[in-house]
């Protein structure tokens, strides 16, 4: 009991756990820069490839954005500094950072764009796990950060895209949702807006996650308004009269963060919110996406073609009929599943579920078997949780299964992975928290413990096995 105890105490963490964590943390970064380094210099060294070869030309084309004004007025040179070139394909983010680069050839810029990119990812993981150690239990810590650190962030990290970038932004915008659910303070609607500027700067895939949590707002805020006087008294940490005042907290936030790619976008494309993956997912096929793109590269052509034949949900159900729509979402979000998500470390997202109903399974055995005890907690955000959870995974499969024919490998599934497994941990953590003044406290220490030790131990074998042989 002493142990877990120690190992698990929530209010003040040994120091001298703290120190062993940093230490392992310090391990494991050695790990993640040696591996990187491998993919950086020995694997990915072509820089032709379209999806490089186009980030690399955004450089450029970010850096040249206002030259061409002999006066900028102060407006101008403000947004000018903030990212916002895209191509419709292209986002700003990543190659506004490299921006300051533009008088270097692209092999220069192609080198230091992949050690920026690992940069970006190993920090933000490494906060990543200093924040999940001090919300959770140094076991879960570990495990969720290394099994999404190397289960699905090493193999984009690498690369000349913002894909490892976005992944980790939406982990924050993710944690930071799931912080509104539970409790919605109106300075986190301003965090909230600001992460989902962020995301959608890299890549403007990130509304599943934003409609997601206007759903379940809207949901809690109802089933609040109708619940019994009884539960009223009980009272909980969400309030429903402060989302007016934080969702517009969070417009402003995005806005204030997106509006220069909003209004070149508007300017280039008629839309600020233009994006080609938004008509190609009613394409048939790439060739088909690639002569769409090629054949209406801007404002004029776009708003030139007809009225009712813009790729779309009303062409495609008048031309193809409401069944074909349901067939082609299902056959996608199958594949998207198994090529996007459960392809890449499949293990370990069914592991994270795994431990998540043994933990909840104790939990509701302890609330049936309670005999009035006094360790209750206030608090059921678990359940919404989930339901946010199970509603971006559905918006997100029928936006990305609908597009597979043409994006087979769609970056808006992938970026879940490391979402789900974190809710999984999350609601894992809270359960057992819940039981720490029950009898069932010892029980629930040592499962979940032994739980996490177990991916642990086997990232370390493979990271070892790594290391021996590099080249495998």
């Amino acid at each position: 009991m002493k142990v877990t105890t120690l190992i698990f105490q929530q209010s003040r963490k040994s120091p001298i756990l703290w120190a062993a964590f940093l230490s392992v943390l310090v391990a494991y970064a050695w790990a993640y820069s040696y591996f990187a380094g491998i993919l950086i210099i020995g694997k990915n060294t072509d820089r032709t490839g379209a999806t490089q070869a186009a980030f690399i030309d955004a450089v450029y084309r970010s850096a040249s954005l206002g030259l061409q004004e002999e006066r900028p007025s102060i407006l101008g040179e403000f947004t000018s500094a903030l990212p916002q070139y895209t191509d419709g394909i292209v986002d700003p983010l990543f190659p506004w950072m490299l921006r300051g680069m533009a008088d270097e050839p692209p092999d220069r810029v192609f080198e230091a764009g992949k050690w920026l990119n690992f940069t970006l990812s190993g920090v933000l993981l490494l906060i990543l796990a200093l924040g999940a150690a001090r919300a959770f239990s140094f076991s879960g810590a570990a495990a969720a950060v290394l099994m999404g650190g190397f289960g699905v962030i090493l193999e984009r990290s690498a690369y000349f895209s913002p894909d490892a970038l976005y992944y980790l932004l939406v982990v924050l915008t993710w944690l930071c949702a799931l912080s509104l659910i539970r409790q919605n303070h109106l300075w986190l609607y301003g965090v909230f807006g600001l992460l989902l500027g962020l995301c959608f700067l890299a890549k403007p895939l990130i509304w599943p996650v934003f409609a997601g949590f206007v759903i379940v707002s809207i949901v809690r805020s109802l089933w609040t308004a109708f619940r019994t006087r009884r539960n009223r008294v009980e009272g909980d940490l969400w309030s429903p009269s402060n989302q007016l005042v934080g969702f517009a907290m969070s417009i402003a936030a995005f806005l204030l963060v997106t509006g220069p790619r909003l209004t070149y976008a508007a300017k280039a494309y008629g839309d600020p919110f233009h994006s080609y993956q938004s008509y190609f997912i009613w394409l048939d096929g790439p060739e088909e996406a690639a002569r769409f793109q090629s054949e209406h590269p801007g404002k004029e052509q776009l708003e030139a073609i007809p009225a009712g034949e813009t790729p779309g949900l009303l062409r495609f159900v008048r031309q193809e009929g409401a069944m074909a729509l349901f067939e082609r979402g299902w056959r996608g979000a199958l594949s998207q599943v198994k090529s996007s998500v459960l392809g890449r470390g499949g293990w370990i997202l069914t592991y994270g579920a795994f431990v998540f109903v043994v933990v909840a399974a104790i939990h509701r055995w302890a609330v049936w078997h309670q005999d009035d005890e006094v360790w209750r907690v206030r608090g059921t955000s678990a359940r919404w949780m989930l339901l946010f959870l199970g509603t971006v995974i559905f918006l997100s499969l029928c936006h990305a299964g609908i597009g597979d024919p043409v994006i087979a490998h769609s970056t808006m599934t992938t970026s879940l992975f490391l979402p789900i497994l974190v809710t999984f941990i999350w609601i894992s953590e809270r359960y057992r928290r819940q039981l720490q003044r029950s009898r069932f406290a010892s029980a629930v220490n040592w499962v979940y413990l032994v739980l996490m030790t177990l991916p642990i131990l086997w990232i370390t074998y493979r990271i070892i096995v790594g290391v021996s042989a590099p080249a495998a």
